[in-house]
């Protein structure tokens, strides 16, 4: 059960999104490191007591706001804008800047997939679908259309933990990895009978894995060590879809009451079809709400009708 954020006072929204982003990014990482100590275990104590040390450093140098560019582009799997994706995507970002949610760097991903149009990672960067450019670019999407998949993203970044952001993917990029490739077996042998069942039963399978590492024969450290990357298969993706609701509900208040409540009811709608009711709802209430006194809505500007 997701609960509502929409509501709440900002001290307590920001408190909520960093204890639910703990639970999504501290096993993800805990997972990542016990994966990695697995996978470098052919390498002496002193050189694998190194690596960490590295890891750890580069982490910190992460957190601290240093090399964000190429370790955007590294842990996203991205690029940089070439000219012509530049100069399709200025009126976007100029329009973004009036309403003060312009991204400092826009990249876009090698490989499209079927995730979110465009994602926030780091500090100040954003990750855009390459159909995105394709179809702003044969007229599919107009500029309003963009402005908001960004401007959102822009403001998901705002309201989440974004300061140790890439230092969490570089710590967890193990565990994603396992995760992803399981994932993508899963959906392989979905057509198998008992594939997907498999997938489902790994709860099962992690309690055998922690009985059998207490038997006489058995190793109790790895009986737990599975049993827990099981577990984190559980609380992981929960913990931050958790998180990703509850900042979705944030930034759709920012995006409302900066002038793109119109594009973003129409992507809402676009992507969830009737599933966006409730969201279009709270969408409409937020650009309705009455304005704080001393802190006009910066809405300069009439936003084409976007067409999805």
């Amino acid at each position: 059960m997701i609960i509502s954020t929409w509501n709440q006072p900002a001290a307590v929204m920001r408190t909520w999104v960093r204890v639910v982003r703990l639970g999504a990014v501290v096993p993800a990482a805990l997972a990542g490191s016990f994966i990695a100590i697995m996978g470098l275990g052919f390498l002496p104590g002193a050189g694998l007591v190194g690596a960490f040390a590295l890891t750890a450093l580069l982490a910190l140098m992460l957190a601290c706001g240093f090399f964000e560019a190429p370790a955007a582009r590294v842990l996203g799997v991205s690029r940089g804008l070439r000219p012509g994706e530049q100069a399709l995507l200025e009126p976007t970002l100029r329009l973004l800047a009036r309403v003060q949610l312009a991204p400092r760097q826009v990249l876009i991903r090698l490989v499209g997939t079927d995730g979110e149009p465009a994602v926030p990672i780091g500090r100040h960067t954003v990750l855009v679908q390459p159909w995105v450019m394709t179809t702003l670019y044969e007229g599919g999407l107009v500029t309003a259309d963009v402005a908001a998949v960004i401007g959102h993203a822009v403001a998901r970044q705002r309201v989440g933990p974004a300061r140790t952001d890439l230092a969490a993917r570089l710590w967890a990029a193990p565990w994603c990895l396992i995760h992803g490739v399981a994932q993508g077996v899963a959906r392989a042998l979905s057509w198998v009978p008992a594939g997907g069942v498999s997938w489902k039963l790994r709860g099962l399978l992690g309690v055998v894995a922690l009985w059998q590492g207490f038997q006489p024969q058995g190793s109790p450290v790895l009986g737990i060590c599975a049993a827990t990357l099981v577990a984190v298969s559980y609380l992981a993706p929960w913990a931050d879809r958790t998180w990703r609701a509850a900042v979705e509900r944030d930034a759709d208040r920012i995006l409302a009451t900066n002038g793109l409540a119109d594009p973003l009811v129409h992507y809402a709608q676009w992507r969830d079809g009737s599933g966006s009711l409730e969201r279009v709802h709270r969408i409409r209430l937020a650009q309705n709400a009455p304005t704080t006194p001393g802190r006009p809505s910066r809405a300069p500007h009439a936003l084409t009708t976007p067409t999805m």
